[in-house]
């Protein structure tokens, strides 16, 4: 009787073994599914956004807004949406635009700095003369806000736009446009 007794422990204690083995198992696969559905549906994770501007969305391009797209299929186009009056401030972000323009080293052959007006200006800054002008709608400017930095695409979809910002962040502002553009470029496949 004593053989039985530890031929079913023995028994016994395999089924447990067995099952714990089975339960870890189950644990190892299915946890981390679990754990991340409960991350994603509680907003616990913030995705990792490389980008420093803000896509444009709902997707416009320049043939939607009824306007002439001067570079069509010849380049990428980074600009600044001319306020109706330039001034100092307007002046600034106009050189970095233009610094900016030079830091992009080999690349800047595939980009034309542009400035977008949609008003006549009573004062043209003697910088505007390094860029190429662009005259806009008025629905251009309902979906992109005076004084902003853009970034276009060769077939003249608005891609990225940085909202005016205050005076001390400008050259940070400049960097962020200077790194998102990198990135699309060699991304890009277009221009």
């Amino acid at each position: 009787m004593n053989n039985s007794a530890i031929k079913s422990d023995d028994i016994s204690s395999k089924k447990f073994k067995g099952r714990m083995l089975l339960i870890g198992l189950v644990l190892v696969f299915a946890l981390p599914a679990i754990l991340a559905k409960t991350i994603l549906s509680n907003n616990w994770y913030q995705s990792g956004v490389t980008n420093y501007g803000s896509l444009v969305d709902p997707a416009v391009t320049f043939e939607s807004l009824d306007i002439d797209n001067p570079l069509f299929q010849k380049s990428w186009q980074m600009g600044l949406v001319l306020p109706e009056e330039c001034l100092s401030r307007c002046v600034e972000k106009l050189h970095l635009l233009r610094q900016t323009h030079i830091a992009l080293g080999k690349n800047k052959e595939r980009i034309l700095p542009v400035v977008y007006v949609a008003a006549e200006l009573s004062v043209i800054p003697t910088i505007m003369e390094e860029f190429m002008v662009v005259p806009v709608s008025e629905d251009f400017l309902s979906h992109v806000g005076e004084g902003d930095y853009l970034v276009v695409d060769p077939l003249g979809q608005l891609v990225m736009s940085y909202p005016n910002e205050q005076e001390a962040t400008l050259a940070a502002q400049s960097k962020g446009l200077l790194s998102d553009l990198r990135k699309l470029l060699k991304l890009s496949r277009v221009g």
